[in-house]
């Protein structure tokens, strides 16, 4: 049975994605965010469509927040050595860019009050720079830690399909952390996301369940091989 912290980090995982999801969605309008050929047309789109950048950057924030409770809550969850590093690759990773995709709402809120014009262009990019990197960082150390929960999941509790969609997602994902600098990587999450998504779903699940009967019998074998 589920302990009240693994059901919260279940939530907290959906809470995650839902937040992520509502954050795309809400950019549907926005030309060229999160492209870094683009950063001129997403300032002057993210200017024209304020309310759906701020509901994005508050959507976004709010989700990463939450996988990083979802990371922690995994990290204890699953077994392996790695499974402590796992986690806290994820969660520094979502922190860090929680902090980033607020920048497009200081943009609008702020700075866009105070300039006009060409006066806005430097430090509009700087922001929305800001945010492009933040969120590449995310990728990198995301992405690395599904990799190795996925390999935990996979070797040490014996769930092979669970780990081998942790181990596809990382592998696609950590290349996006090329979106700083190149426009292929950051059409690469469209490959990348829905499968970070549906493992975050599915261990939630995990979580939500809380540890099966099969898990000390997995133990157990695990220390008869040990001892042979």
């Amino acid at each position: 049975m589920a302990s009240e912290r693994e059901r919260l980090g279940a939530a907290l995982g959906l809470v995650g994605v839902l937040g992520n999801v509502v954050g795309v969605v809400a950019l549907g309008g926005v030309e060229g965010a999160y492209r870094p050929g683009r950063l001129g047309a997403w300032a002057e789109s993210a200017l024209v469509h304020p309310s759906a950048t701020v509901a994005s950057a508050v959507a976004f924030t709010v989700g990463l927040l939450a996988l990083a409770g979802w990371a922690a809550a995994l990290g204890r969850r699953i077994q392996g050595p790695a499974a402590p590093l796992a986690a806290g690759a994820m969660a520094a990773g979502a922190v860090f860019d929680a902090a980033g995709t607020l920048a497009p709402a200081v943009l609008v809120l702020h700075v866009a009050p105070a300039c006009a014009g060409a006066d806005c262009v430097p430090v509009a990019r700087a922001l929305l720079g800001l945010t492009l990197s933040l969120d590449a960082l995310f990728n990198l150390t995301f992405g690395a830690g599904l990799v190795l929960a996925g390999l935990c999941l996979w070797r040490e509790e014996r769930r092979p399909v669970l780990g081998g969609l942790g181990l596809v997602a990382g592998l696609a994902t950590a290349p996006v952390a090329g979106q700083f600098a190149w426009e292929g990587a950051a059409a690469w999450l469209a490959v990348a996301g829905p499968l970070w998504l549906a493992f975050v779903v599915a261990t939630s699940a995990l979580l939500w369940g809380g540890r099966t009967r099969r898990e000390p019998v997995q133990e157990m074998l695990r220390e008869v091989a040990r001892a042979r």
